[in-house]
């Protein structure tokens, strides 16, 4: 009998555990987006290369009524994937954004570029939507090298909402408010640029942008 009440004490005491994880990972991804200062999209640039690729239009879901889009017809790598934010800049602290990638087109990508030292060098979290993956990667010289690379539930032609918390060698990755990875990574120590960042090939809009310090308490301590 006391193995039996053990037993259910022990389920009991895990199932509140991980409603406590959950709530946590979403009190977390909330304070990322809420306490940022925000960043209009039209703020950021090409990195280095023409600006065609990236244009302001309308779309009354955007939570202003306007979005940065990236539309390139080719797959061919170019700088212009990249667009600097230049008047941000962060080593430690919150960021967020939202994106929407489109079903049409031959690639579905898009993600968050920081601590940018050039716009070939900088820290990627990248949520690829085709194949439901969500990756963290060191660029350098424009190479791409992953640190890591999760599953993540991820559709097209909706809008997603990617929040990073940046912390010396610690970067913690949230999807719609839910906790997908912690990653580890000392290459880029110093503060940075951020950016937007858009695979060629694929039809990616962005809103709301934002940046802001780390809390003196985060809550996943």
């Amino acid at each position: 009998m006391r193995v039996i009440i053990l037993v259910v004490a022990i389920s009991a005491a895990l199932m509140l555990s991980s409603i406590v994880v959950h709530a946590q990972d979403a009190q977390t991804a909330a304070e990322i987006v809420a306490s940022g200062i925000e960043i209009s999209p039209a703020d950021c640039g090409a990195g280095g290369a023409a600006r065609r690729d990236w244009v302001v239009v309308a779309d009354t879901t955007a939570s202003s009524g306007n979005a940065m889009e990236y539309i390139r017809a080719t797959t061919t790598e170019a700088a212009d994937a990249l667009a600097v934010c230049h008047a941000a800049a962060l080593k430690n602290g919150d960021l967020s954004l939202r994106f929407k990638s489109s079903s049409g087109a031959s690639h579905q990508a898009g993600g968050l570029a920081l601590r940018m030292a050039t716009p070939t060098d900088y820290y990627l979290v990248k949520i690829d939507v085709r194949r439901n993956r969500a990756l963290l990667l060191q660029v350098r010289n424009g190479l791409e090298e992953e640190i890591v690379s999760v599953d993540a539930d991820v559709a097209a032609d909706l809008w997603h909402t990617l929040a990073v918390r940046a912390q010396d060698d610690r970067f913690t990755v949230y999807l719609d408010g839910v906790w997908i990875f912690t990653g580890y990574d000392k290459t880029f120590p110093h503060a940075g640029a951020i950016g937007l960042w858009a695979e060629p090939g694929s039809i990616t809009r962005f809103d709301r942008i934002t940046m802001g310090p780390t809390p003196k308490s985060p809550s996943w301590q």
